[in-house]
């Protein structure tokens, strides 16, 4: 009886270059600059949301909470319609989303306490480095999960 071999992969680890460089076309660096244009007003809601609880009183753990509900509707359409531009399928693309945006609330949580309760920073700072944080990884999370078109 013959014995099966399983096929290995002789590609070796992965070329980051050669992937950004496939991954840079023309269409797709045209969709990071909205998609840079739509997080600029994620991000500009979120810190004047984020802010301004803040400046009405409330908790520094809850300020990001509030802030992330304030632009959460105005970030997932303007992402589906202007950056990615896919055809809403609200079932997967809505839990996907919240999940997504889940991590984003958690890590611009943490990142807040740490930077604005424990080391003493202004909470502007705090705002920064929570976007900081959670940016990069939310274009991947959008771009490879929750917006991609089937």
């Amino acid at each position: 009886m013959k014995s099966s071999k399983v096929a290995s992969s002789n590609r070796g680890p992965i070329d980051l270059r050669a992937l950004i460089r496939s991954e840079l076309t023309k269409k797709n660096a045209w969709e990071l600059i909205r998609f840079l244009f739509m997080g600029g007003i994620g991000v500009l809601s979120y810190l004047f949301f984020s802010n301004f609880y803040n400046w009405v009183g409330v908790k520094t753990y809850l300020s990001p909470f509030y802030a992330w509900l304030s632009g959460l509707l105005i970030v997932y359409f303007g992402h589906m319609k202007f950056t990615y531009r896919v055809n809403a399928q609200h079932k997967r693309m809505a839990f996907r989303f919240l999940v997504m945006q889940s991590y984003n609330l958690g890590m611009s949580t943490c990142s807040t306490i740490v930077v604005r309760d424990w080391l003493q920073f202004p909470y502007f700072v705090a705002s920064l480095v929570a976007l900081a944080t959670t940016v990069p990884v939310l274009y991947v999370l959008g771009k490879f999960w929750v917006y991609k078109s089937d």
